[in-house]
């Protein structure tokens, strides 16, 4: 069945003015895209070591990987439909690795899998079933991007996602038409010429763009805390002005934090299921990672100045957003490529408050309470049992569901 199907056309000879061409635009690209990609690396490595980090057991570490990268679980299991389309472009670019190091091998003479053998063959034709799939997933995906428009993604019209939309679009297309065309036709060396203009184009603005996830985010899932909402306690310092007040300046960024704020594929899903910011208030769990990510971009991990401003004139990220969440951890559940919010939201807020820049009239109250009467409710603690007795509260032994502190 397999020998009366077409088979992928691919130039047989290459003149060596053409293999100086390929040679120089894999140069080229490879080396644009490292440009970028070594400054990014370089800072996520720079910033400071997780204290807390530990790498085994490992076994979660690899369900997690296995489950919801490869598998695209979590991808397709909040958003199924978007979720479907975009596990399809990336189950593309897995099975197009080796078809496109066989291509790139092809334009140098050191072709490794040819369409004529049967492993070549086979193989072949499950990228092309793949790369159908991705192309009816990419163009979906255009569609809801620019025409349906979910504001979940933002006012702003991202023309850069709608080029590499278009370049992706173009690797499939290019790709399945060469099954269409014989060998020596020149159709089949424009066609691979066009194929290779695509990927050199799309390499090169990975790092510059959203997509950057596709390389970051794997590693984000597998280095992830291990467990849900997980907030790193605040560690002493082994030598005075090594004390840890929470993510106050670029310093006190992680490795772990810096590798999610430039994993983000702003998607929106966090800010859809948040409570804040769906009654319309100021916070939006996307922006926070992604005023991180712009920092990170300007100043560095090892800048000191402040991570939060005020509201209004915060270049990066507000308090008065950071104070709004509630930790419920809707954003962190829903996020695909295993950012964690609420250890950055509370970060940002223990940084605040421990070093006194909280600039709030409720906040400034409570301390002062809490100060004066060691309680949050300013009772005298000489009155704290006739308080207790007065409001007929029980005493909490374990058994209620909620515990009212008292100081």
């Amino acid at each position: 069945m397999l020998l009366s199907l077409p088979v992928l056309a691919e130039p047989q000879h290459f003149s060596l003015l053409e293999k100086l061409l390929f040679a120089a635009l894999a140069i080229a690209s490879g080396t644009l895209f490292w440009r970028r990609f070594g400054v990014v690396l370089n800072k996520i490595l720079k910033s400071k070591k997780d204290p807390n980090f530990h790498l085994f057991p490992i076994a979660k570490r690899i369900w997690d990987f296995l489950w919801e990268v490869l598998c695209q679980a979590k991808v397709i299991r909040e958003r199924p439909l978007p979720g479907l389309a975009h596990a399809a472009v990336f189950w593309a670019f897995l099975a197009f690795a080796l078809v496109t190091l066989n291509h790139c091998a092809v334009g140098l003479g050191l072709r490794f899998l040819s369409p004529d053998g049967p492993i070549g063959r086979w193989y072949f034709y499950l990228a092309a079933a793949f790369a159908l799939a991705c192309a009816v997933g990419i163009l979906g995906l255009f569609i809801r991007r620019f025409l349906v428009r979910p504001k979940w993604l933002g006012e702003k019209l991202s023309w850069e996602s709608g080029f590499i939309a278009f370049l992706i679009f173009a690797l499939m297309a290019t790709y399945l038409a060469s099954f269409t065309v014989s060998d020596s036709s020149t159709a089949a060396r424009v066609l691979w010429w066009l194929h290779t203009l695509a990927l050199f184009t799309f390499l090169p603005l990975i790092p510059h763009t959203k997509h950057l996830h596709l390389i970051l985010s794997p590693a984000t899932i597998f280095l992830s805390r291990g467990t849900f909402a997980q907030i790193p306690p605040l560690r002493d310092g082994e030598k005075e002005g090594d004390e840890d007040f929470g993510l106050v300046a670029g310093a006190d960024l992680t490795q772990l934090v810096s590798l999610q704020a430039y994993s983000c594929v702003e998607c929106g899903r966090c800010t859809e299921h948040c409570p804040a910011a769906t009654t319309g208030k100021l916070l939006n769990p996307k922006e926070i990672i992604l005023g991180v990510r712009a920092y990170l971009n300007d100043l560095g991990p090892a800048s000191d100045q402040p991570l939060l401003g005020k509201a209004g004139e915060a270049k990066y990220n507000s308090q008065e957003a950071v104070f709004q969440c509630t930790t419920c951890g809707a954003c962190e559940f829903q996020c695909p490529v295993g950012i964690e919010h609420v250890p950055i939201l509370v970060g940002l807020r223990r940084g605040a408050v421990n070093t006194g820049a909280w600039e709030d009239d409720h906040g400034a109250k409570l301390f002062l309470t809490l100060e004066r009467g060691s309680n949050a409710l300013g009772i005298n603690p000489a009155e704290r049992d006739k308080f207790i007795q007065k409001q007929s509260l029980p005493i909490f032994d374990g058994s209620q569901e909620y515990c009212l502190w008292l100081g």
